[in-house]
């Protein structure tokens, strides 16, 4: 294994852990949306579009 292998493996596990640490930062700081899992909570913008059309 050589230099260009391992700088290409330590860059893509950079890049994966720090997808990881933004979405989870994202879910601590509720900017990721509704995520109780039910069909319309009122929690989201998302439920209460869905509330007029019925």
């Amino acid at each position: 294994m050589g230099a260009f292998d391992i700088a290409v493996i330590v860059v893509l596990s950079v890049a994966f852990v720090a997808a990881v640490g933004f979405t989870v930062w994202r879910k601590i700081k509720h900017k990721g949306g509704c995520d109780c899992g039910c069909d319309c909570c009122g929690g989201c913008s998302r439920c209460g579009k869905d509330k007029e059309k019925k």
